[in-house]
């Protein structure tokens, strides 16, 4: 091999390495700027990209809902839950609780999230009776 050759690969291979650290520092320079600051939390799995879920929980989907807050509410012809605003999950009569029921199994499957997303964003909790087997709705089980 000649001395161009060498050059050329001695080149490529300090352009890799400065490339690989500049990805590394615009990684590292970035996730302090979304953070607010210099220190890591550490709460996020590495492996699970941020704001995606990782579609082994069920907690994935309660914090889909947690973040429907910030949307504003939509109604499903079931604005005689309303009077439930602000009412504590575990204090719903069983009649009370059949109104909620009566309401989920009235709508399509994929409706059903989207209305529990309208009854957080109205602040109104869903009975606890029924978030098991509102959760099995969603996820089509």
């Amino acid at each position: 091999m000649n001395n161009a050759t060498y050059f050329i690969c001695a080149t490529v291979l300090l352009l890799m390495f400065v490339l690989y650290y500049l990805d590394r520092w615009n990684k590292t320079h970035n996730t302090n700027n979304r953070t607010g600051s210099g220190n890591s939390t550490g709460d996020a799995d590495p492996t699970v990209p941020q704001g995606e879920c990782c579609g082994k929980h069920v907690v994935c989907e309660k914090q889909k809902l947690a973040e429907a807050r910030m949307r504003s509410a939509q109604y499903f012809d079931d604005e005689e839950l309303d009077r439930f605003r602000g009412r504590k999950p575990d204090g719903y009569t069983d009649r009370e609780i059949e109104e909620f029921r009566y309401v989920m199994y009235t709508m399509q499957q994929d409706e059903v999230r989207e209305w529990m997303e309208c009854l957080q964003a109205r602040d109104i909790e869903l009975p606890d009776q029924l978030k098991e087997e509102c959760y099995s709705m969603m996820n089509g089980i």
